[in-house]
């Protein structure tokens, strides 16, 4: 039991418990953090530290339901703050003020250089996490209120003022550069230039400032400084351009001077600017990824293979047909195969394509999709025997490799060639993003198992461009979109996995089919 002289404020109270368990306990995996007014239970904890145990996240946090009876105050700050902090913050957290935690080691050591002492600690714990790209895991809790929740020191008005104070410290850079620009705006209009020299001159000068500041300071971003610098500068010449418009409109029609009117206008699309800003320009990529990978259907597999049956499907046969091409152009530049096996094809658009550049290699499919496998022996039956086939075998829940080994003894048989040691080619296009992460992770192993010693594993998956978001966006929008629970991927999540297994011979982009994939060329060791 750690006591303190004096109240110090519920984030000094924590920052004091971090530092002595730091100090004395270097071996713990996380921090257990409860409020004492009864809101929380002890089987909650358990189970949320279980559930940190067993994740990979950086802060766990209990979260309540707050749909039942609940005092008004808690029922509506959350609401509130929930709102701003996504707004703010790009993160979705259904409890900002839930105080049932884990926190790693490494967090709660960054949290003690925190200078907040009261309940704004635990926000600021927040949007540490936030800025610094961390797992947040959120797991449900009971929703417990004794009397109204009177024992709680909380106080409405004071405490939630301190807390706003630290959402909203955050948009004072954006209110600098209106002063900025106001003020050359105002010095220019004074010496006589026209409205547009007044804007612009404005506009570079607190553009520079808001740019550097926003990176550095506020959003915290490492992405790529060119796209950054692109899609700022466009936004702020259409937002310039937009403000000077108005300005112009109003001041005609009211006679009301320019230097009057700009701040109005300002105001109202300075929530425009730092949305766009927030989830466009400099989102982190982890936010990206939290906001298409929002579904966790599966995808019907059968229903998408039998409609390909009846339908020409020609935009999808242009997209593979040019994916196709660029897989045989890396390949031929690696390897000289004589056996493929691809996972996840089905009724294969690759296959016509390979089967041309190398037609004598054997071509196996490896899917758990019956109509799929039907399709593609059905369309290809009448070719020589023996060089082509597809199997029903489900990859992602064989635990061992019989199923493999069934398929390549049974090529071996028949084609005198033996593939006891594994295929020259196994690659899959769009399968590992339709797992969670540790599908995804099981499905990258399992193309490594199948490939011989020196073999070539091709994979390719979706990843988050803004070519890719905004056609999911428009297709989701429109009811068009299938697949549910693709997963847009990032090099790093793949490549960590394979780069134990294989060498990374080559990297490409794949942007002219749309949906952005990327792909990844590994010789296994």
């Amino acid at each position: 039991m750690l006591k303190n002289a004096t109240n110090i404020g519920k984030g000094g109270a924590l920052k004091h418990g971090f530092n002595y368990i730091l100090n004395h306990f270097t071996q713990i995996q996380g921090i257990i953090t409860l409020d004492c007014d009864g809101q929380h239970s002890v089987d909650d904890a358990l189970k949320l530290a279980r559930a940190f145990i067993e994740s990979s996240a950086e802060l766990a946090i209990g979260v309540r339901d707050f749909g039942g009876k609940i005092p008004f105050r808690s029922k509506f700050g959350n609401t509130l703050t929930r709102n701003i902090f996504k707004i703010m913050f790009g993160k979705k957290l259904k409890d900002t003020q839930s105080g049932l935690r884990v926190i790693s080691p490494n967090l709660a050591r960054t949290m003690l250089a925190s200078a907040y002492n009261g309940y704004e600690f635990e926000m600021q714990m927040l949007i540490n996490a936030c800025y610094e790209h961390l797992t947040i895991l959120q797991v449900p809790i009971q929703t417990i209120y004794i009397d109204n929740n009177a024992s709680s020191h909380f106080n409405p008005v004071l405490d939630s003022l301190s807390i706003y104070f630290v959402l909203f410290r955050h948009i004072g850079n954006s209110l600098l550069t209106a002063l900025i620009d106001y003020a050359i705006f105002a010095l220019a209009f004074s010496l006589g230039a026209s409205l547009f020299v007044c804007m612009l001159s404005g506009r570079i000068v607190a553009g520079v400032f808001n740019f550097m500041v926003g990176k550095h300071f506020v959003f915290k971003t490492k992405s790529n400084l060119a796209f950054e610098i692109t899609t700022y500068t466009l936004l702020m010449l259409c937002l310039m351009f937009i403000s000077m418009q108005g300005i112009a409109f109003i001041s005609h029609y009211t006679n009301i001077s320019e230097i009057i009117i700009k701040p109005i206008c300002e105001l109202m699309i300075f929530a425009a600017s730092f949305l766009v800003q927030r989830f466009f320009i400099f989102a982190p990529k982890t936010q990206i990824l939290d906001s298409i990978n929002t579904e966790s259907k599966a995808t019907n597999w059968e229903q998408y293979y039998a409609k390909r049956a009846h339908k020409g499907f020609k935009l999808s046969l242009l997209t593979r047909k040019i994916s196709a091409n660029l897989i045989i152009n890396l390949l031929k530049k690696y390897s000289h195969p004589q056996s493929f096996c691809e996972f996840g094809g089905g009724d294969s658009c690759f296959y016509e394509s390979i089967r041309k550049a190398y037609p004598q290699a054997f071509y196996i499919v490896f899917d758990n999709a019956t109509n799929g496998v039907k399709a593609f022996n059905e369309k290809y039956k009448d070719l020589p025997p023996h060089r082509q086939e597809a199997r029903l075998v489900n990859i992602i829940e064989s635990k061992s490799l019989s199923a493999y080994q069934q398929g390549l003894a049974s090529a071996s048989q028949d084609t005198a060639n033996g593939f006891y040691d594994g295929f020259d080619v196994v690659f899959s296009a769009g399968l590992i993003e339709h797992f969670d992460e540790s599908g995804t992770k099981d499905m990258c192993l399992k193309h490594f198992m199948c490939a011989k010693s020196g073999g070539i594993v091709l994979l390719t998956y979706p990843t988050p461009t803004l070519l890719y978001r905004c056609i999911r966006f428009c297709a989701e929008r429109c009811g068009m979109w299938e697949f549910h629970d693709e997963r847009a991927l990032l090099f790093k999540e793949v490549h960590n996995v394979c780069k134990e297994y294989g060498e990374l011979k080559a990297r490409r982009l794949n942007a002219y089919i749309g949906l952005t994939q990327e792909i990844l060329v590994y010789q296994k060791f």
